[in-house]
């Protein structure tokens, strides 16, 4: 929607959650709209084989302030359109992200990501880097800027990662959804993922499985210019769990030597909250937050 400028106008927000529909190249992107519109606009962007319910605690936490919250449902997740070929690259989800944005008139945000997410966002931050107020990354799962930096170390591990993702991208364009789905959460979440997460979640991830291989393909190469990246002058938080696996350090540690304003967090969860689902990062990314308001 936009005005008689060509800017986009503003919806109407506040109350409860809303589901509502962006437009692009004619297929509707499902997303959820809550808060005030003057609150602080946050956009959401939820795991890979996740939905945008990942992130549907994030505006019960104490951030000092109202947020303005839009959890948008990736390409593929969800309730918005599968994907036709053989690659969807981070380029069209950011496109998608910011088609969001334009529904909703938000000019700028502050941008949180969990694991796959973090593609979009940090594709934002170099491509539309005036919508970006800052960014949250909660564990950032990029195998393809990782296996693009032949510095960093353990290379054996970089390696795993890289070819994993190629060989679970195989496997789902061969219909092999089982095998592929065990290939990309096994690495990240262990061999007993299925035991481990609750049924919500197991059905988000069945729903999102045959988009897999577009996705992955697309996640293999390195998403964006590093000098693009380089130039970017918001702040940025990297958030990493105490215990975090070799990737995780190995990506936190290069997107923190590429962006000039990143520092790098370590997070603490509560033994009673179940890790795997996203709900363990809702206090971590709030605390990010309320630095950005404060």
């Amino acid at each position: 929607m936009r005005d008689g400028h060509g800017n986009p106008t503003p919806r109407p927000t506040g109350g409860p959650a809303v589901t509502r529909f962006a437009t692009r190249r004619d297929q509707r992107l499902s997303y959820e709209s809550s808060g005030p519109h003057d609150g602080l606009a946050v956009l959401a962007l939820h795991d890979l084989l996740a939905d945008r319910r990942q992130f549907g605690l994030l505006g019960e936490q104490p951030t000092g302030t109202a947020i303005r919250l839009t959890l948008p449902d990736a390409r593929g997740h969800g309730a918005s359109p599968m994907i036709s070929g053989r690659a969807y690259p981070a380029a069209e989800l950011v496109a998608d992200a910011l088609a969001v944005l334009d529904a909703e008139g938000v000019a700028q945000t502050h941008v949180v990501a969990l694991g796959w997410g973090a593609l979009t966002a940090l594709g934002m931050a170099a491509q539309a880097p005036g919508r970006v107020a800052s960014l949250v990354l909660a564990a950032p799962y990029a195998p393809g800027l990782l296996a693009a930096a032949e510095e960093t170390e353990p290379r054996a591990e970089r390696a795993r990662h890289r070819d994993t993702i190629q060989e679970a991208a195989t496997a789902s364009e061969k219909g092999q959804t089982d095998r592929a789905l065990d290939l990309v959460l096994g690495v990240r979440l262990g061999e007993n993922w299925r035991e481990a997460l609750p049924k919500p979640r197991l059905a988000s991830i069945r729903r999102a499985a045959s988009n897999l291989a577009p996705l992955l393909t697309g996640m293999s190469a390195e998403p964006f210019p590093r000098d693009a990246l380089a130039a970017f002058a918001a702040p940025v938080t990297i958030l990493l769990g105490e215990d975090a696996p070799d990737y995780e350090r190995g990506t936190a540690e290069r997107l923190a030597s590429l962006l000039p304003q990143a520092s790098i967090e370590l997070t603490r969860f509560d033994r009673e909250t179940p890790v795997g689902t996203g709900v363990e990062w809702m206090p971590a990314i709030a605390r990010a937050l309320m630095t950005r308001i404060a």
